[in-house]
């Protein structure tokens, strides 16, 4: 069996936590059941379709091998676009910062951002906030937190909006409190895009271990563990 057929069969696997699809031949209705029984984040629901695509395109060799692209090669969370690729690019040795990013107190940074700022409760105060790429209004697109001498940063910002994209070795589905995160076990390319949908190369880095995930219209990454159930055990604790 070729092994983006392999690919595939994981990432179906792996969402049997989430979506129950049963082995009849056309699982179109029994998927948009799913869906309505569990609406929530937009990325879940993206994700639903891609897997009734391949459902009900199994058979047809071109349309799946498309769907077998968008599954096993691209995950997106609101906001974040991972790409798997065999060797992701090497960005420069000293990325420049994000638009317009500047050091705030955590009030400061709670009183405006233009969504609720959380933080998570088990690493403590940040050592450091930052707000970055402000509209007109002075309203920022991303709040920045670290952690731990600099070695954990955690974002976050507006999920309706695109904001960075990621190029990996590795990526997977995996399970949060219920709902699914994309958890990257690897060093990998992290890249800004800004408010026009460019994406800024000078601002790309080489990034840690990261887990990111949405509650609501927020998008959160957090870099900087190597462990999957350390970073949950933070995830879960946003307050």
């Amino acid at each position: 069996m070729p092994e983006r057929d392999d690919d595939l069969i994981a990432e179906l696997r792996g969402l049997d936590g989430w979506l129950a699809v049963p082995e009849a031949a056309d699982q179109r209705v029994a998927v948009r059941e799913r869906l309505t029984a569990r609406r929530g984040s937009r990325w879940r629901v993206w994700l639903a379709a891609a897997v009734a695509a391949v459902a009900v395109t199994f058979a047809v060799e071109p349309a799946r091998a498309a769907v077998v692209d968008v599954v096993a090669s691209v995950l997106r969370v609101a906001g974040i676009e991972v790409r798997r690729e065999a060797a992701p690019p090497i960005p420069q040795a000293s990325p420049s910062p994000l638009p317009s990013a500047g050091a705030v107190s955590l009030e400061v940074a709670k009183q405006r951002a233009p969504f609720v700022v959380r933080m998570p409760a088990a690493l403590g105060p940040p050592e450091g906030v930052e707000i970055a790429d402000p509209d007109d209004n002075g309203l920022p697109r991303v709040v920045s937190a670290r952690y731990r001498d600099g070695t954990v940063r955690f974002d976050q910002f507006d999920g309706s909006a695109g904001a960075f994209f990621k190029q990996a070795r590795e990526a997977e589905w995996v399970e949060l409190g219920g709902d699914m995160a994309i958890w990257l076990p690897g060093p990998h390319t992290l890249t800004y895009v800004d408010r026009t949908g460019a994406e800024r190369s000078a601002t790309a880095r080489l990034a840690t271990p990261t887990l990111i995930w949405e509650r609501g219209q927020v998008t959160y990454r957090l870099e900087g563990f190597t462990s999957l159930d350390d970073a949950r055990a933070a995830a879960l604790s946003l307050s």
